[in-house]
């Protein structure tokens, strides 16, 4: 059986001599493998659709649960972000996040245009580092995992200062929280929650330090890498920033 999707490639790895295995990111079936044959042949002409980032209309045989790529119609390369290491690393955040932190087969079409909007702000020029931290609080509240900066996650109170509690969870107050616990200044509060309320086309209005932002995104990995696993590419883009 045959399906055509909206997909955007998430990695691609090399498979026997001449063929790849590719990690889409699509539309209508979430993420998936898909087996690419004959593309690392010179001649090939499906190559670009196993290129990273790749966004297209990808037609996949289906036989048994397992996917070969048949066709591909690109809608957009999103070439810009190889131009800028920066750029580069806050999209390699952004897969990373889809390829560890979602379910195979799982769909999620408000995720699913979070993402093309994340990706065409990088290649709009938007700050990457504030790209990356609005894609990552989005991303966390969709999951279910929100990290709420208005009250403590454990009695309620709505007060300062808060504390990042990875033993509780979430965002607490000064009496709630653990020794684990890490202080969270007012400053960054006020940047995650800024960011998390605005859409993507008014987030080149934002303006933050980098100071701030690499701050708060230190914030956002801490809590990541407690609920789910760390995320790598973060760690590469506060280096390179």
């Amino acid at each position: 059986m045959d399906i055509t999707t909206r997909a955007l490639v998430l990695r691609a790895t090399d498979y026997k001599e001449n063929d790849m295995m590719v990690l889409l990111y699509s539309l209508e079936h979430g993420k998936i493998s898909v087996h690419a044959r004959g593309v690392r042949k010179s001649s090939a002409k499906l190559k670009f659709a196993t290129d990273q980032f790749c966004f297209g209309h990808y037609e996949l045989a289906e036989t048994k649960g397992y996917y070969t790529l048949k066709t591909c119609q690109q809608l957009e390369s999103f070439f810009a972000l190889r131009e800028d290491v920066v750029c580069y690393y806050s999209a390699n955040c952004i897969a990373e996040a889809l390829i560890k932190l979602t379910a195979e087969g799982q769909s999620d079409s408000a995720l699913f245009v979070e993402v093309l909007r994340a990706l065409q702000n990088l290649c709009d020029n938007v700050d990457p580092l504030l790209v990356t931290l609005r894609f990552l609080l989005g991303f966390l509240q969709s999951a279910g995992f929100k990290l709420d900066f208005s009250q403590c996650s454990v009695c309620g109170k709505k007060q300062q200062p808060l504390f990042l509690d990875v033993q509780h969870g979430g965002v607490v107050c000064d009496t709630c929280c653990s020794e684990m616990a890490v202080s969270i200044s007012p400053r960054v509060v006020s940047a995650c929650t800024m960011v998390a309320s605005i859409g993507y086309d008014k987030l080149k209005n934002i303006k933050l330090s980098k100071e701030i932002c690499k701050e708060a995104l230190n914030l956002v990995s801490r809590y990541i890498s407690h609920s789910f696993v760390p995320l790598n590419s973060l760690a590469e883009l506060a280096k390179l920033a």
